[in-house]
């Protein structure tokens, strides 16, 4: 499945794998001129690609290393040879995604991706009609960079904004980074967000302030909790209510006790592998 669509100069596809009449989960790739932000999932490859054909791409900026935002760059690199750009984290993860072991969920929804070459990314990325600063946001995971337009006011931010509120937390999150990560983006001047799940938030300020005083005032009250006795499970339900779907078809690799978890660790449920 993909869905083409504009924004203010921006091109925007939508993408996921269809499962009969669902798409259970989908992701956006963006397109400036001629840099493309992430390219999204192996899923959609062939909708994604013919979307392209007739469109200039030279760069591609990955946001970070996950499947479902680097998974159609080695059929980039055959269909246009763009120079892929990456955190210097994400370079071995994106030429290997065999080190990423993939749960039942993740192979259902996106399928396993080919590796690419990429290089380092540096601390701006310029196009014709725009120049966008490089800002380094890990949380969602170790390897995550966001791109801010200051002219526009644009902030394309991969998978660090998905909403005001949290829902859900991978295992692999770090939530007090994550949060660190957030308070600096809303530090600055940005009107749009170009979200990888979402497509277009407005206000794009207002709702990065806002998440993140959710996300401090949920830290602050899971401490308490926890030092009054609660488990995490408990913590989470209070703080979040219960589990739903999600928790159940991913395995609890999605899981609102995973933010509670990360919250009183002070770190990923499932460290970082580097």
């Amino acid at each position: 499945m993909l869905i083409t669509s504009q924004h203010d100069g921006v091109t925007l596809f939508q993408m996921g794998r269809s499962i009969g009449p669902l798409v259970p989960y989908r992701v956006h790739a963006f397109l400036v001129d001629d840099l493309l932000v992430d390219t999204g999932t192996i899923a959609a490859r062939r909708e994604f690609l013919d979307a392209l054909r007739g469109r200039t791409v030279r760069t591609v900026v990955n946001t970070h290393h996950h499947e479902d935002h680097a998974g159609n760059n080695a059929a980039l690199a055959s269909l246009c040879a763009p120079v892929i750009l990456a955190h210097p984290k994400a370079l071995p993860w994106i030429a290997d995604p065999s080190r990423m072991p993939l749960r039942a969920y993740q192979l259902a929804v996106w399928k396993r991706h080919d590796g690419s070459s990429a290089q380092s990314v540096g601390s701006t990325v310029e196009t014709e009609n725009h120049s966008f600063k490089v800002v380094f946001t890990p949380g969602h995971s170790f390897d995550h960079i966001s791109l801010y337009e200051p002219d526009r006011k644009w902030l394309f931010t991969g998978d660090l904004f998905c909403g005001r509120k949290i829902k859900y937390f991978r295992r692999d999150e770090d939530y007090g980074i994550l949060l660190e990560s957030i308070e600096k983006l809303a530090l600055l001047d940005i009107e749009t967000i170009f979200c990888g799940l979402l497509g277009v938030v407005r206000d794009g300020k207002k709702m990065l302030a806002g998440k993140a005083a959710f996300m401090a005032k949920l830290r602050d009250d899971a401490r308490e909790l926890s030092a009054a006795g609660l488990s995490p499970r408990a913590i989470a339900r209070r703080l979040m209510g219960r589990e739903g779907a999600m928790y159940y078809l991913t395995g609890g690799h999605y899981a609102k006790v995973n933010a509670v978890r990360s919250v009183l660790a002070g770190g990923p449920v499932d460290p970082w592998p580097i």
